[in-house]
């Protein structure tokens, strides 16, 4: 799916799989409880980006105003620059103004300590 713009809070939330390409920002608690699929944001990402978020794998344009609990960022690889470039080229030419090159992006997975824990580890209580 491609979002010609702005997407507003929540955009990816629960994906379980696909793309979601936003061309310009998104709103708070994108890619929340994401299950899978990649979520591509050309701009800028609000607050709580990725929060809770499962196998799914976010890129950003633009500057990240916070991510989400158990949200990190993770190094690119070649591999992900070639995805993202394949995934970038499906935009009609002269719909993201400024369109990062994919080597720039961001890249935030799972920190995978929400998938197994303990209810008296400290991040659970966090997450609350």
């Amino acid at each position: 799916m491609v979002v010609h713009g702005d997407a507003a809070a929540r955009a990816g939330v629960s994906m379980k799989g696909g793309a979601v390409i936003i061309g310009g920002d998104c709103g708070y608690m994108a890619g929340f409880m994401a299950q899978k699929g990649t979520l591509v944001v050309c701009g800028d990402a609000g607050e709580a980006f990725g929060d809770s978020m499962y196998t799914t794998v976010c890129y950003v344009g633009g500057r990240i105003a916070s991510l989400g609990t158990d949200a990190v960022l993770a190094p690119m690889t070649a591999e992900d620059a070639d995805q993202l470039r394949g995934l970038l080229a499906k935009l009609p030419p002269g719909r993201v103004a400024q369109l990062p090159e994919a080597s720039a992006f961001k890249k935030v997975v799972s920190g995978r300590k929400l998938w197994n824990f303990d209810k008296h580890e400290r991040i659970w209580q966090e997450a609350l």
